[in-house]
């Protein structure tokens, strides 16, 4: 099974709300080797969630906020 970008956002997004993170737009979505990584509140600096989506499993781990 492999994740398309549609599919990496409803997962990152999924697990955001469920962990209660708050999902702020816009985001940004960088296509890596293994992993898509999700980036919300991409247009800040500092606040950020970032939202690793394996490519082929659809693990989702999230890391953040990111500092100020």
């Amino acid at each position: 099974m492999k994740i398309n970008r549609a599919q990496a956002i409803e997962l990152a997004r999924a697990e955001v709300e469920r962990k209660d993170l708050g999902w702020e737009e816009p985001i940004r979505v960088v296509f890596g080797f293994w992993n898509y990584e999700v980036w919300t509140k991409s247009n800040c600096r500092g606040g950020n969630l970032i939202i690793e989506v394996n490519r082929r499993s659809g693990m989702v781990t999230v890391h953040g906020p990111t500092p100020k």
